[in-house]
């Protein structure tokens, strides 16, 4: 790829959120994250460090193997993580590693990896900006899977079947080009594992297919945002659910630049 700048499924989600916050972590810089982050890296390493040995053993690594690889991620980056009173990550991190456990019982023995963390950029040479992303887990048989973490369970369609939420569908669409950009043909499938983040741990699993109305949605989102940067619009939305002190940690340059006040 050129050097042109990048967009990514996570950085267009967030302009969407909340462009001032797109504009702070640009000017200001990375922020310690929170307990919810240090919760899904420490997971993502885990299934990493099975699903990255199994690419060639076709073989899971032992849950007691798995748990540990959680831990040592937890207690590695848990000094770089921002805690809040309300806060558990005591017990956050015991449903993680009982969760962890779980996902090598039931979700780990289901998959086979071809590749992990996989890069699928695409180059648009009419576009002012290239993107960056990387599928989590792509399979023998050309799946490509993300990993998610919940606190709550996914919410259903009336016919029972999960219903993804849009940022999850947009980021699987561009998967999904992403992989054709790369492998020269399409996904069999494009998939969430969700792991709840509950006291008694599950897993719900949905597939999702783009049809040509998401994939044209995907390009008009990677146009506009990012024109929206180039021109420096940048707007607080203050009605997400994820403005507050314990999810953006620049509430502070927020209030100072834009008035008002964060909730806690």
């Amino acid at each position: 790829m050129n050097d042109k700048p990048h967009l990514s499924p996570s950085t267009i989600n967030q302009y969407l959120r909340c462009s001032a916050q797109t504009m702070f972590k640009m000017e200001v810089g990375p922020k310690p994250p929170g307990i919810a982050f240090l919760y899904g890296r420490s997971y993502d390493d885990a299934i990493n460090e099975d699903m990255g040995q199994k690419i060639d053993s076709h073989e899971d690594l032992p849950e007691d193997d798995v748990k540990d690889a959680f831990v040592t991620s937890w207690d590695k980056n848990k000094e770089l993580t921002e805690f809040f009173a309300k806060d558990k990550p005591t017990e956050i991190r015991e449903i993680g590693i009982k969760s962890i456990g779980q996902w090598t019982g039931e979700i780990a023995p289901t998959v086979q990896p071809s590749a992990v963390q996989k890069k699928l950029p695409i180059d648009f040479p009419s576009f002012d900006y290239n993107i960056l992303q990387y599928a989590d887990i792509i399979t023998d048989d050309d799946r490509v899977i993300d990993n998610k973490t919940a606190a709550r369970s996914i919410s259903k369609n009336g016919d029972g079947s999960l219903l993804v939420p849009a940022d999850h569908r947009l980021q699987l669409t561009m998967y999904g080009m992403g992989f054709g950009a790369n492998y020269g043909k399409q996904p069999k499938s494009l998939g969430l594992d969700y792991a709840i983040k509950t006291k008694a741990p599950k897993f719900q699993r949905v597939s999702w297919e783009p049809n040509e109305e998401d994939k044209e949605l995907a390009l008009n989102l990677m146009v506009r945002v990012g024109k929206g940067i180039e021109n420096n619009v940048f707007i607080p939305n203050r009605s997400s659910f994820m403005c507050n002190k314990r999810m953006c940690g620049w509430w502070r340059e927020c209030q100072k630049m834009f008035g008002g006040k964060i909730k806690d």
